[in-house]
């Protein structure tokens, strides 16, 4: 094949390309994701899980080893705020995806467990989860779903913006 015919089309006696029913259904399954992710807010979910994962690793990243009994032992009350802060972030981080109507309480909450992580567990597990958590919280808090226009007037949404939302 030379680079004169590398964009043109195949011949009459072709056969198809395996795999192209594939092809077809992944945009679909794409599309349906970014409807999904659109219709909430995602990032700010996103982050929050994040933070709660890295507050909830740090006390527990060595210690989970020595057994169950020996883990309150080991890692003292600043790693057992740190798993319990760190939990609550993941649980609001979910909470932010799966219930977007309350999505202004759970971001609040993960802004003020972000902030007490930073006294109570390792300077908010070395100041990364403490920072997403009050990013993530920000931005699910702030987050609003975009309104579609109506047809006809200027500037009104196409259907590929209609799903849309601000800080997704």
């Amino acid at each position: 094949m030379t680079a004169d015919d590398a964009g043109t089309a195949p011949e009459a006696g072709s056969r198809p390309v395996p795999g192209l029913h594939a092809r077809r259904r992944r945009p679909a399954r794409l599309e349906r994701w970014r409807a999904w992710r659109r219709s909430r807010p995602f990032w700010g979910g996103l982050l929050l899980i994040l933070s709660g994962l890295e507050l909830f690793a740090i006390p527990l990243s060595g210690d989970l080893i020595h057994g169950a009994i020996k883990l309150v032992i080991y890692i003292g009350i600043a790693g057992v705020f740190g798993v319990l802060i760190g939990a609550l972030l993941v649980a609001a981080g979910l909470a932010i995806w799966l219930n977007q109507t309350h999505k202004t309480f759970y971001g609040v909450a993960g802004i003020v467990l972000g902030i007490v992580s930073f006294p109570a567990s390792n300077l908010g597990g070395l100041f990364i989860g403490m920072l997403l958590a009050i990013v993530g919280g920000s931005i699910a808090f702030a987050w609003t779903p975009i309104q579609p226009a109506p047809d006809g007037m200027p500037g009104s949404a196409t259907s590929s913006d209609a799903g849309e939302a601000a800080l997704s």
